[in-house]
């Protein structure tokens, strides 16, 4: 497993225009390891570039590019993070979402918590001139009629989290490995590109209330991590029927209210294991009765079972 410091990850994203930072530390050395893991860059054909990440984060950081690619199209198979564009609010990504970025001019910045395993694909494209593939061309030039910085989620369609999956896994080498890059980074860019602009109806709509009292669920679940949410009592909180929370929660993060709970505790489980915290005690610290329960969704999330992490 390599090891990724501030320096490294500078160093990578120094050919892109991306720049680096600890947002938990007001100073921070170069040599600080952020990541464990591995990340992979390869060009596809003139224009077309590919990004393979599986890595385990050590500390929270951001990535923030003043010129971007002039699109992007992004997907998460597993951890968490956010994505913001211009003055955008922030799209939060999960396991399975998938985001397009036409960026334009558009300062572009990412955001990863700390304490998680993180899987993910990224496809950049250069600009028109730079790309000598005239299909893309046609699609990027219909993508870009809005003439408008655009910041978007979707759910990646089950065939393309499996192949992407396969691509990430490690199985594949060499002349084997290159065909995979091509054939999974050519199918996320065509999904990103067909994926149609969302059409939400008003109920879908997130406004800035309804932010702010979305806001108000996630401060209650960081508070109380451990305890036993209903979806009644959180939709109270927010002033909203169970159902309009539901949606709306989805349409603002990505993934369901219980599905970012269960991400939340599982990165404190973490945090409680690096600390040298017995399984039994960060499962139960995170609201897990069973530390056995505990230990099967540690497993399934980050890939090793708690007791290692220790």
């Amino acid at each position: 497993m390599h090891t990724l410091t501030l320096a490294d990850l500078d160093r990578m994203g120094r050919s892109s225009g991306f720049r680096y930072r600890l947002p938990a530390l007001s100073a921070a050395s170069d040599a600080l390891c952020v990541l464990e893991g591995r990340v992979e860059q390869r060009r596809l054909r003139p224009g077309v570039t590919l990004a393979l990440s599986d890595v385990i984060a050590h500390q929270p950081f951001e990535a923030t590019s003043e010129s971007p690619p002039v699109f992007s199209a992004i997907l998460m198979l597993e951890g968490r993070a956010g994505a913001r564009l211009g003055g955008q609010a922030e799209l939060g990504l999960c396991r399975g979402a998938g985001a397009t970025v036409l960026a334009g001019a558009a300062p572009m910045t990412a955001l990863h918590p700390a304490g998680q395993r993180m899987r993910s694909l990224n496809v950049s494209l250069d600009a028109p001139a730079d790309l000598d593939d005239p299909l893309i061309t046609t699609l990027l030039h219909g993508a870009r009629r809005f003439g408008r910085t655009q910041l978007r989620g979707w759910q990646a369609p089950g065939h393309l989290a499996s192949a992407a999956d396969q691509l990430l896994s490690g199985t594949w080498h060499g002349a084997m490995h290159a065909l995979l890059c091509e054939g999974v980074g050519l199918q996320l860019l065509a999904t990103a590109l067909g994926a149609p602009a969302p059409e939400a109806s008003p109920d879908l709509r997130v406004s800035a209330r309804d932010r702010r009292m979305l806001r108000r669920v996630i401060d209650c679940l960081q508070a109380s991590p451990a305890a036993d949410h209903r979806l009644e009592d959180l939709a109270r909180l927010a002033c909203m029927s169970p159902s309009s929370l539901r949606l709306k929660f989805q349409q603002e993060h990505q993934c369901s209210v219980f599905a970012w709970l269960r991400e939340h505790r599982l990165q404190l489980a973490c945090e409680q294991l690096r600390q040298g915290c017995s399984v039994q005690q960060a499962a139960h610290f995170v609201g897990y009765r069973h530390a056995t329960n505990f230990a099967t969704a540690f497993r399934v999330r980050y890939g090793v079972a708690p007791s290692q992490l220790r």
